[in-house]
């Protein structure tokens, strides 16, 4: 039985479990009783501390109850074989490791080689599996200064796990070697080669063969062609919710309101995809003949024909027929960050986990679209036509305003001095241009400051929430956010709010109230 500490509440949605060691958090996650609740999207474990999120209108009480209830129950580990992972043990690291363990390198590997390992849970990176073991002999911090570059199938050591990494990225964990495994396969029904709970051994062998390359022979598309993309162009839907336990988040459009509008005025359900505009910029030839709609920040369109030499104002929300020929040209936005397109029928995409979201932290889903690019569009499905303008739902800023964003606080504003709830509140925050779909980055006079000084162990975290690095300068996560973090949450912006956080430009100042 592992009974949590306490719940804490993260927002109106969500609710962090905590533990009093990884191993009763691992114990706790085992156990959770089925079914689930009705209305729970992930379930995250992490170090200490179990995130639950569910739909607002879930009760928040139910959440807790079942939490509670399943501590209550006997766990029954479920003995499956341990997945075997093929190692060679040449990584950068290891004579350091070695020397800083007071080990042989021939020691550190055998060590290594010999473990039962389980997985305690995911994050980082889609498929990166948290690696525990009994035996602590391995147990060695990060390195002073993260890699730029750390293949995919380093095999790396950090505090009291293992892990391998699904894919290149930058990263601070001792290298002991490299495995030909692949982590993240999105081919495959279960995508994560590892899950919370699974047990792994490690194999020690002396020579690995490079997969081959997989040849991409996807089919011609008609639709639309890219001339220019503007500062960022992407694809995105409604995103992949229920991924988080295989270190996935959701994603999807930074704007969910402005992206529903636009799918609406075109008569498509809001699961169909858009292309998302940032600032604007983006100019799009049309190779047949569509309906769309533009919505979000106001970036002005128009309708170019080259060939009669005119050009047509396309109407904010309003269906708008575009014949083949034709490119969509978008003037760079004065309002808002970000436009959403729509067509009739939806855009064509490959779709990862269910969804055609681009997330730019993981790098699931479509790639961002460049010059030249091409996108088809689906055919339109039997329907009454559209007619009615849809009005902007999301509000929009520029530059110059004061934004005032609703939050909840908690789960971690105990870790900082009584004055942080008014220091956040009265603070008039600048958002920095450095801010992107991961998180809107917040600049102010006097930083928070933190009372705990201790590490927190890695927990899971919410879209909105306002985390606060060493530096006291917020950084308000978006909707391309990890799925773990750091650092401590003082406080989460409402779902009502989020939205608007999408659409608010460098420059702008933000001031948060209390809900």
């Amino acid at each position: 039985m592992s009974e949590p500490r306490r719940i804490l509440p993260v927002g109106p949605s969500a609710l962090l479990a905590e533990y009093d060691s990884l191993a009763a958090t691992m114990a706790a996650f085992e156990g959770l009783a089925e079914p689930r609740p009705a209305g729970v999207v992930d379930i995250v474990p992490a170090a200490r501390t179990i995130l639950v999120t569910f739909g607002l209108r879930t009760k928040p009480s139910e959440i807790e109850a079942w939490l509670n209830a399943s501590a209550m129950q006997q766990t029954v580990r479920r003995e499956a074989a341990p997945i075997e992972i093929d190692v060679v043990y040449d990584g950068e690291d290891l004579d350091a490791v070695a020397a800083i363990l007071n080990l042989t390198r021939e020691s550190v590997i055998a060590i290594h080689a010999s473990n039962s390992y389980r997985v305690a849970f995911t994050g980082f990176a889609p498929g990166f599996g948290y690696l525990t073991a009994p035996d602590t002999r391995l147990n060695i911090a990060r390195r002073a200064s993260p890699r730029p570059r750390v293949p995919a199938g380093a095999v790396g050591l950090a505090g009291e796990f293992s892990g391998i990494y699904p894919r290149e990225s930058p990263g601070g964990w001792q290298l002991i070697g490299h495995t030909n495994a692949v982590m993240w396969d999105e081919t495959r029904e279960q995508s994560a080669l590892l899950r919370p709970g699974d047990a792994v051994r490690f194999r020690a062998i002396r020579r690995s063969v490079r997969a081959a390359a997989v040849v991409d022979t996807a089919p011609e598309v008609v639709g639309i062609t890219v001339i220019q993309p503007g500062l960022q162009l992407l694809m995105q839907d409604r995103g992949r919710p229920g991924h988080a336990a295989e270190g996935v988040t959701a994603s999807g459009a930074a704007d969910r309101a402005s992206h529903d509008a636009a799918n609406e005025a075109v008569g498509n359900d809001r699961e169909s995809a858009t292309l998302e505009i940032a600032l604007g910029g983006a100019e799009i030839s049309f190779d047949i003949d569509a309906v769309i709609a533009v919505t979000g920040a106001n970036a002005p369109a128009t309708i170019v024909n080259e060939v009669l030499d005119t050009e047509t104002v396309v109407t904010p929300g309003a269906p708008t027929a575009i014949a083949a020929g034709n490119a969509l040209r978008f003037g760079f936005a004065t309002h808002g960050v970000r436009t959403y397109l729509a067509v009739r029928g939806g855009w064509m995409g490959k779709k990862t986990l269910g969804s055609r979201a681009t997330d730019t932290l993981s790098s699931l889903g479509p790639a961002p679209l460049r010059s030249g690019a091409r996108v088809g569009i689906a055919p339109a499905r039997p329907h009454d036509a559209v007619t009615a303008v849809v009005a902007t739902p999301t509000a929009l800023a520029d530059a110059t305003d004061v934004v005032t964003i609703d939050v909840a606080f908690g789960p971690r504003d105990d870790w900082f001095d009584a004055s942080a709830r008014e220091h956040l509140t009265t603070t008039e925050w600048r958002v920095s241009a450095t801010s992107d779909r991961v998180g809107l980055r917040l600049e102010g006079a006097t930083p928070l400051r933190r009372t705990n000084a201790a590490e927190l162990p890695s927990e899971g975290v919410v879209r909105g929430a306002i985390q606060v690095p060493a530096n006291g300068q917020p950084v308000i996560f978006q909707a391309d956010h990890p799925v773990t973090g750091g650092y401590p949450v003082i406080a989460v912006v409402v779902p009502q709010h989020r939205d608007r956080l999408a659409q608010v430009p460098a420059g702008t100042t933000v001031r948060f109230r209390a809900r």
